[in-house]
This record gives structure tokens, C-alpha cells and sequence, in this order.
């Protein structure tokens, strides 16, 4: 019985210690960039026109950006609110969901010339480079890099994969 139990013992530690020790993936270190797009107008009557097509030029051009990214919409005058209640209720239409849009009053125009501004925010990923993983390189290379890579840069909203609690949060100042 004793001859058993050492012979199996015996041939489990062989079987262990031979055993190829799996490479577990660490993860890739990604950055997560907050772009901007915006247009800032000043509504006065004398061209009230040019203003609108210049609006819906940016909707057109930015329409990949707008259906994806978050819209914000900050007004000063009474004017530049009905054009904006206007401008969500075109982006209802085009399929934008409504969380995905704002509007703030502000109590003086922006950069003191602006009583209107459009502001789209898309976050993009920007990850590391991977190298080829080379043959007899054991435990010197990034396993799952390039399919980590491939991960983040698919996702459509990225910052929602962030700690929400350490991001900086406060308006930047490029209004």
C-alpha cells in the first residue's frame, strides 16, 4: 500500500513539474482622449442665414461624431435657446438618444462674443504598439496585446469602461 501511495505521488510530481506553466495576460496600459468638436456662433439678424448654414454644415460633418459622441449645447440669449430646442429636436430625428444631448444656459455669451456653441465630445483610445511575439522569447513578451488592443479600439464608448470617480469631471475652458 505504501508502494501505491509513493508511486503515485512520485508520478504526480512529474506530471506537475513538467507541466508548462500557462502565461496569464496582464493587460495593455490604453489612454482614453476626450476630442472636441465644436462651433461657436454669434446670432444677430443681419445674418441669420449664413449662421444657419454654417449650423447645418457642422451637422452634416460631424454626423458620425454626433450619433456616437455626447452633443452639448450652451446658449446665452433667448434666440440662441429656440435654435438649440430646434437643433435637438433635428438630432431626435437623425436617431441621437436623448441622454446624448444638452443644453446649458449661460449668463453671458461665451468668450464674450458667442451666444451660441456647439460642442460634440468623442472619445477615442490610443494603445501601444505590439511587437511580433518572437519564437523562444518565453515570458518576455506582452501576451494579448494586439487582441487587447484590437478590444479597445472596437468599443464605441470607452469611457464607460473608465472609474468614473477619478476622471476629471470639470468643464474644460475650450469654449
Amino acid at each position: 500500500m505504501k508502494y501505491i501511495k509513493t508511486m503515485l505521488f512520485t508520478s504526480l510530481l512529474f506530471l506537475t513539474a513538467c507541466a508548462d506553466h500557462a502565461d496569464v495576460s496582464s493587460g495593455i496600459s490604453v489612454d482614453v482622449v476626450p476630442v472636441h468638436y465644436s462651433l461657436s456662433l454669434n446670432l444677430n439678424k443681419s445674418k441669420n442665414a449664413e449662421t444657419k448654414k454654417r449650423l447645418a454644415n457642422f451637422l452634416v460633418e460631424q454626423k458620425e461624431q454626433i450619433l456616437s459622441g455626447q452633443t452639448e449645447m450652451y446658449v446665452a440669449t433667448n434666440s440662441a435657446y429656440k435654435l438649440a430646442k430646434k437643433v435637438e429636436s433635428q438630432l431626435y430625428e437623425r436617431g441621437v438618444a436623448a441622454p446624448r444631448i444638452t443644453i446649458t444656459r449661460v449668463k453671458q455669451a461665451v468668450n464674450h462674443r458667442f451666444d451660441y456653441v456647439i460642442r460634440v465630445t468623442r472619445h477615442r483610445v490610443t494603445v501601444p504598439i505590439c511587437g511580433p511575439v518572437q519564437s523562444g522569447d518565453f515570458f518576455h513578451h506582452n501576451l494579448g496585446c494586439t487582441l487587447d488592443s484590437i478590444r479597445w479600439k472596437s468599443m464605441n464608448h470607452p469611457e464607460n469602461m473608465l472609474n468614473q470617480s477619478d476622471m476629471d469631471i470639470r468643464p474644460s475652458k475650450a469654449l
